[in-house]
């Protein structure tokens, strides 16, 4: 039983079929669409393409196909571990053998009076992206709180397809929880030049809902907008397991196998707060890349086999054809130094040893597979080194 019809869901759902051709395997979704990836909502989605590569989805006759049981808009409402069974909204109660939690994470809400009105959206979903490229038009005011990649990709969308954006951050830079200073001046500066209004070090404290537009109060200030964009992070959707008494702490707690605190249940993708042996602490993955290859430790270990999850965390985000790639380590205490070949460019940050523990590409992927060999080694090299761009970096794995 896997509940979240997810990309951690359906991923988990396919691996475990080609390892086990006999295993029952019921996948429950509460969403009506069948599983899809979720990069092209803030991106493709929003400017029109229908069907992008990158959403991954397919028929529900892929599923049948495989012999994965699809339950879609099927809300589960509650896990009893001593029967093994779950129950869902209408009440029925299915029986399991081995559960797998992939409930994903929701977007994080404003606390704020006004923040219920029809205006203020949030974009997690499908629905939610198809909802707001529905409203997104020539002249239309919108703004966006949060300066992060998912605020920042909207907003990149919105002001190509002809609206006024202004981006609200209460912090002093663009996606400063991922990146260096060097690299949020540069996407600064392509937002700026795109026509984008970015205001840091600017809370939103009040939504006043009014006949022509959402009245903002911040403190610069107001501003009125059509639409707004909440793009404050993401909550884990861990209640189920809180409930049924499985550990958790701002998400589900597990091993690097994704084995939970209750016996035959397992956690999958964003949901999961897995143990990182070489952080020596359990850590959340609000990335594609957890929910795409974690579920190869959970399906494995479903089938006995220990091949425990310790990938490199890596992320990407796509702004006006401009494409950044984030790998390791992006935390304060870092010397970044700069590698430039033309219009490529590698950010990496350095330790007191000269170790690379992270690195920040921009339009230059093909340094991403030897970057990431670079800092699984964690052998010191020097700046000198790193920054002369006539030794190239394949050299030095």
């Amino acid at each position: 039983m896997i509940v979240g019809a997810g990309q951690a869901g359906r991923r988990t759902a396919e691996l475990l079929r080609g390892m086990d051709a006999e295993r029952e395997i019921l996948l429950i979704g509460e969403e009506c669409e069948p599983p899809y990836d979720r990069p092209p909502l803030s991106k493709e989605i929003l400017l029109g393409e229908k069907r992008p590569r990158g959403l991954m989805q397919r028929d529900v006759d892929a599923y049948e196909a495989q012999r994965i049981a699809l339950s879609l808009s099927t809300r589960v409402t509650g896990i009893d571990l001593a029967s093994g069974r779950l129950e869902t909204v209408t009440g029925e109660r299915i029986a399991y053998d081995s559960l797998v939690i992939a409930t994903g994470a929701r977007a994080r809400g404003l606390p704020l009076p006004g923040a219920e009105d029809p205006r203020v959206l949030t974009l997690r979903s499908m629905a939610d992206a198809r909802a707001l490229h529905a409203r997104l038009r020539p002249g239309l005011r919108l703004a966006v709180a949060g300066a992060g990649l998912i605020g920042l990709e909207v907003a990149a969308a919105a002001i190509q397809l002809g609206c006024a954006v202004t981006v609200l951050e209460m912090g002093r830079r663009a996606m400063a929880r991922c990146v260096p200073e060097a690299i949020s001046a540069r996407v600064e500066t392509w937002h700026r030049s795109a026509g984008v209004v970015l205001e840091f070090g600017c809370a939103l404290t009040a939504i006043r809902p009014e006949h022509d537009g959402l009245r903002l109060t911040t403190g610069k200030g107001e501003i009125v907008a059509d639409l707004l964009l909440v793009a404050i992070g993401a909550v884990p959707n861990a209640e189920l397991a809180c409930e049924a008494g499985i550990s958790a702490a701002d998400g589900i707690l597990a091993d690097a196998c994704g084995r939970t605190s209750a016996p035959q249940v397992f956690a999958a993708g964003e949901v999961a707060r897995i143990w990182q042996e070489a952080a020596g602490r359990h850590v959340r993955f609000e990335t594609w890349q957890v929910a795409q290859h974690q579920p190869v430790a959970v399906a494995n270990a479903l089938c006995g086999v220990e091949k425990p999850y310790a990938e490199l965390p890596w992320h990407w985000t796509d702004q006006y054809g401009r494409n950044v790639q984030i790998l390791g380590a992006q935390g304060e205490g870092l010397d970044w130094i700069e590698r430039v070949e033309g219009d490529r460019l590698a950010c990496l940050g350095l330790d007191a040893g000269g170790r690379v523990q992270g690195a920040v590409l921009i339009d230059n992927g093909r340094e991403a597979t030897p970057l990431r060999r670079i800092i699984a080694g964690g052998k010191p090299l020097g700046r000198q080194t790193l920054l002369d761009p006539s030794v190239a970096l394949r050299q030095l794995v």
